[in-house]
C-alpha cells in the first residue's frame, strides 16, 4: 500500500471516530438525559416517551439490510452525507415537537439518518481499509462513541440545567450537521480494488447470503444482546433519578460509564484480535453479569460506579461483535449484506429494550428490570457460544 493510501486509511479511521463521537453518541448514548425534562414538560409517561427510542431503533433495523445492499451500488460518501443531513436535521427538529406523535415521526427521520451514517457504513469501510488488525481499527472507530458520551454527558447535563430542552435539541442537531457533513463529503470513501468496488456492476441480492444455523443462532444472540444493552442504557439515568440522586451525580455515573466504554472498545479491539471470539465473549459477558448485580443493589451508591465501569467495558460487545463477528464468521464476501441482515436483527432487539424497561418500571419496579436483563445475558451468551460451535470461524 502506497504512503498516500496509508495516509488516507488513517484519515478515514479518524473521520469514523469523530462521526461516532458526535452523531452516534448524541443520538444513542445521551438522549436518556431528555427523558425527565421532556416527560415532565409535556406530561408524558416514561413508557410513551421511551417508545421514541423504539421507533428510531426499528427504523434503523429496517434500514440496515437496505444500507447493506446500497453500499455495494452507491458511493459511500453519498450514503453517509445523506445520513448526516437526516440525522442532524432530524435531531434539530426534536426542538420543534410539542406532541408525542411528532417525536415519533422525527424518530423515523433520525433513524434513517443514523443507518446511513454510522455502524454499517463505518464497519464496512474499516473492514476493507484494515484487512489486518481490523479488531483494533474497529475498536478505535467505535471508541468514538465512548469518548463522545463522556464529553456530551457532562455538556448536555449542564445545558439542560441552563437551557430548555428545546434549545439543547436544536444546538446538538446543528453540531451533528456541522461536524459530520464535511467529513462524509470530503473524507469518507472505500479503498480502491475492494470486493465491493469490483462487484458494483453485479446484481447482488440477499439470496447471496449463506443462510445457516450458525447465522440464525448468531443473529438471535445479538437480538437479545440488543434488548439488554439498549434497555439498560436508556434507563440508567431515570433509574438514578428514581433513587433520588441529583443530576450532577447522575452525570458523573454516566461519564464514568463513557470513560470505561472508551477503554472497553480499545481493550476489546485488542482482545478480539488476540483471543478467539469464544474467549472474548466469555470475558465480557462475565463482566456484564457482575454489572447487573451492582444495579440490583444500586441503593448503595458506590456500586453504581462499579456498575458504570463494568458495563462500560462490556459496551465493546454491541459496538464490535456484530461487525467483527460477521467478518470472522462469514468472511468479506458480501460482508455488507451479511452485516445488514445481522445488524437489522440486533437493532430490532435494541428497539424492544427501552420499551420493555419502561413497561416493567411503570408497572413494577426497576429491580425487576435488572433481574430480567441478568437472565437475558445468560441466555444470549448461550446462543452466541453455540453459534461458534456450529462452524469453524473464517479468518
Amino acid at each position: 500500500m502506497s504512503n498516500r493510501l496509508k495516509f488516507r486509511k488513517y484519515l478515514v479511521l479518524a473521520a469514523c471516530f469523530l462521526i461516532m463521537a458526535v452523531s452516534f453518541s448524541i443520538i444513542n448514548n445521551i438522549t436518556s438525559l431528555f427523558i425527565d425534562p421532556v416527560t415532565k414538560h409535556l406530561r408524558l409517561s416514561i413508557s410513551s416517551f421511551s417508545f421514541v427510542f423504539t421507533i428510531g431503533a426499528i427504523t434503523t433495523a429496517l434500514m440496515s439490510p437496505v444500507i447493506g445492499q446500497l453500499i455495494s451500488k452507491v458511493p459511500l460518501k453519498a450514503i453517509m452525507s445523506l445520513g448526516a443531513i437526516l440525522a442532524g436535521g432530524g435531531f434539530f427538529c426534536y426542538s420543534l415537537a410539542t406532541q408525542i406523535w411528532m417525536f415519533y415521526v422525527i424518530a423515523v427521520i433520525v433513524g434513517i439518518g443514523t443507518s446511513c451514517l454510522t455502524v454499517i457504513p463505518i464497519s464496512t469501510a474499516i473492514t476493507h481499509w484494515f484487512e489486518n488488525k481490523k479488531g483494533m481499527a474497529l475498536g478505535i472507530a467505535m471508541a468514538g462513541a465512548g469518548t463522545g458520551s463522556f464529553i456530551w454527558m457532562q455538556i448536555v447535563s449542564r445545558m439542560l440545567t441552563d437551557l430548555s430542552y428545546q434549545e439543547t435539541y436544536a444546538i446538538l442537531g446543528l453540531i451533528i450537521l456541522v461536524v459530520c457533513l464535511p467529513l462524509t463529503l470530503f473524507v469518507m470513501k472505500m479503498p480502491p480494488d475492494t470486493t465491493i468496488e469490483a462487484k458494483k456492476k453485479e446484481k447482488i441480492s440477499y439470496k447471496d447470503i449463506h443462510w445457516s444455523m450458525q447465522l440464525i443462532l448468531f443473529a438471535l444472540g445479538l437480538f437479545l444482546l440488543g434488548v439488554n444493552i439498549s434497555g439498560t442504557k436508556m434507563h440508567i439515568q431515570p433509574y438514578l433519578t428514581h433513587l433520588g440522586h441529583p443530576l450532577t451525580f447522575n452525570a458523573n455515573v454516566g461519564s464514568t460509564q463513557a470513560i470505561f466504554a472508551l477503554l472497553g472498545n480499545l481493550i476489546g479491539g485488542y482482545v478480539f484480535d488476540k483471543l478467539n471470539l469464544r474467549n472474548s465473549i466469555i470475558i465480557f459477558v462475565s463482566m456484564s453479569l457482575l454489572s447487573y448485580i451492582c444495579l440490583i443493589y444500586g441503593a448503595f451508591a458506590p456500586l453504581l460506579f462499579v456498575f458504570a465501569a463494568l458495563f462500560g467495558l462490556c459496551l465493546c460487545l454491541p459496538s464490535m461483535l456484530p461487525s467483527y463477528g460477521t467478518s470472522a464468521l462469514f468472511g468479506k464476501e458480501h460482508y455488507a449484506m451479511h452485516l445488514g441482515f445481522i445488524n437489522m436483527i440486533f437493532t430490532f432487539g435494541g428497539a424492544l429494550g427501552p420499551m420493555i424497561s419502561g413497561f416493567i418500571a411503570d408497572h413494577l419496579n426497576y429491580t425487576l428490570v435488572w433481574v430480567t436483563y441478568f437472565a437475558l445475558t445468560v441466555l444470549y451468551s448461550i446462543f452466541l457460544l453455540i453459534s461458534l460451535r456450529s462452524k469453524k470461524p473464517q479468518t
